[in-house]
């Protein structure tokens, strides 16, 4: 579940392993910087180096807007994320909480997937029919190591745990458990394992063919073993000797997690089984871990914060984690509050573990994720980042018609007061290949212009909104060199010609792709509406509530083929 302004939430997930495998920028923001056209995304390719972000020498701190960084590694608002990589698609796939609305809200049930950790695509995920509509909180997911089904974890309103099957960790899925005919089919029940705080934050552990869960919140944590049958379903294995409590379920309470509040994840490196798990709350959220001789303990609390708020890094609330080895390397992957913070909205990043015996590495929290670094899945993304289509749009001069404020306030829970910034939510966000940034206008319709520097090629436009989930209503137009000189002259042109519209048939993806070979010096596309919750009981605890929490494009991008490569 993770934490939003609500202490008691919180979740994460299993364990996923993989083989190794021309023209400046135009609008200002409000500190008055712009985005430099020379760094080298702009060019027909990305360096194999690691890009190093506008406004930073090598060595320095990435700050939080800069292009290209690579935390967050998604769009939009996802949080207590389950990363997963699968050798048969050689996918990695992120299961998590969909977020942006208040925690009661939790919908929209999605996964994201890439080859490269570079480009990311997303799909509504089609979940039993029997569980409960939301809140749907904190998935984990596996590959079983012998039967060759991957099963779903999901924290179920305050119902209990589910679990599902599926061929595919796309889905579609099928309720995993025995009696699968109605909704009173889950794993467990509330309450049936310890408590009223046992059915949240499931989180598979894989350990040779064993396969089981950790669980719980509120700072009560257990460990049960899972037991799967020939026709595949699922029950907890209340014959493991080494699970000791319990009157309904057997399972085993887990001791010296120390400051333990919720989201624990369990997994080995060497001889030795490490948990790590959440604590405190909103901006404060941290992970801290403890380590043990077998997968029930006893286990001793470990000094030091893996993740924590850190200030210089702009980097608030980051928890709720899962944890991926992948070659040699391991990575923790979770979510952290967006910046800057005042409501409940969080995204999804990744920083690189370094494990020595029993001890973890500590304050791993950057902007650059593995853009940055020598480590195998760094590796792997330098190449899909040489690789990489060329982004026409990317580092361009962007002017729009209007640019929302960061009005600024008190967080709910951990009262702490954020001030605002004039024209925060700049044009230039649009076009600088960081997920943590965004444009918004404040007021719709709303126009954003791109100056592609000369007349080029363009085969198709693919926009990632704020909610991807949700669908947008818009209309891209373009204009040649010969319509328009500069982007001043764009933005009051009378000639601009249609290139997509998407008025009356709008799409909930991310990215939204749109596809229409022409050429075009100028992309201009104009945002009519969105399918965006508007009924106060929706956003109960919204501090800021105009169109830059509702209505914003996190990316826009042109490119010359008219399909991906």
């Amino acid at each position: 579940m993770g934490t939003k302004e609500d202490p008691t939430a919180g979740a994460s997930l299993p364990i996923g392993t993989a083989q190794p495998g021309s023209e400046a920028g135009g609008d200002v923001a409000g500190d008055g910087t712009r985005l430099d056209a020379g760094d080298s995304d702009a060019g027909s390719s990305e360096s194999a180096d690691p890009v190093v972000p506008i406004g930073v020498v090598p060595g320095g701190v990435a700050p939080w807007d800069s292009p290209s960084n690579g935390n967050p590694f998604l769009p939009g608002y996802f949080a207590d994320p389950s990363i997963f990589y699968d050798a048969d698609s050689q996918l990695f796939y992120v299961f998590a909480t969909t977020d942006g609305n208040w925690i009661a809200y939790s919908a929209e049930p999605t996964v994201w997937y890439s080859s490269d950790f570079v480009s990311w695509k997303s799909q509504a995920l089609s979940l039993p029919a029997i569980w409960p509509t939301p809140p749907l909180w904190a998935p984990s997911v596996i590959k079983h190591p012998t039967n060759g089904q991957y099963y779903l974890l999901y924290a179920c309103g305050a119902i209990g745990t589910c679990i599902g099957r599926s061929a595919s960790p796309l889905g579609p899925w099928v309720n995993a458990t025995a009696g699968t005919t109605t909704a009173s089919a889950p794993l467990y029940r509330q309450g049936e394992m310890f408590g009223a705080n046992d059915w949240f934050d499931a989180q598979f552990f894989v350990d040779g063919d064993r396969v089981y869960m950790t669980f719980g919140g509120g700072g009560g944590v257990g460990v049960a073993a899972l037991a799967f049958a020939e026709d595949l379903s699922v029950t907890i294995d209340d014959s493991d000797p080494r699970m000791t409590d319990g009157t309904l379920h057997e399972f085993k309470r887990l001791t010296g997690l120390t400051n333990y509040l919720e989201g624990s994840v369990m997994f080995k490196s060497g001889a030795q089984y490490f948990v790590t798990y959440s604590n405190s709350a909103c901006q404060n959220y941290n992970v801290q871990y403890a380590v043990g001789s077998s997968p029930v303990g006893p286990f001793t609390h470990a000094e030091g914060t893996i993740l924590q708020r850190d200030d210089a890094k702009n980097v608030l609330g980051p928890g709720h984690n899962s944890i991926l080895q992948y070659g040699n390397d391991w990575y923790i992957v979770y979510h952290r509050q967006h910046y800057p913070y005042v409501d409940v909205k969080r995204q999804t990043a990744i920083d690189r573990l370094r494990i020595d015996g029993t001890t973890i590495s500590t304050g791993v929290q950057t902007q650059e994720g593995v853009f940055a670094g020598d480590g195998a899945l760094e590796a792997l993304v330098r190449k899909g980042r040489a690789a990489a289509e060329r982004d026409l749009a990317f580092g361009k001069q962007a002017v729009a018609s209007s640019v929302s404020d960061f009005k600024g306030g008190v967080s709910g829970n951990i009262r702490e007061t954020f001030p605002a910034l004039s024209g925060f939510y700049a044009a230039r966000y649009a076009v600088d290949h960081n997920n943590g940034t965004r444009w918004a206008p404040t007021t719709l319709p709303a126009s954003l212009v791109v100056d592609l520097g000369a007349d080029v090629a363009v085969g198709r436009c693919e926009t990632t909104f704020e909610y991807v989930r949700r669908a947008y209503s818009y209309r891209i137009e373009y204009l040649t060199q010969a319509d328009a000189g500069s982007i001043t002259a764009a933005q009051t042109s009378t000639l601009w010609r249609p290139y997509a519209d998407r008025t009356n048939d709008a799409a909930s993806s991310s990215p939204v792709v749109d596809v229409n070979p022409t050429t075009a010096r100028y992309l201009r596309i104009t945002v009519l509406g969105a399918d965006i919750p508007s009924a106060a009981a929706e956003i109960p605890t919204i501090l800021q509530t105009d169109f830059a929490d509702r209505v914003s494009i996190v990316e826009f991008k042109a490119f010359e083929r008219a399909s991906a490569p």
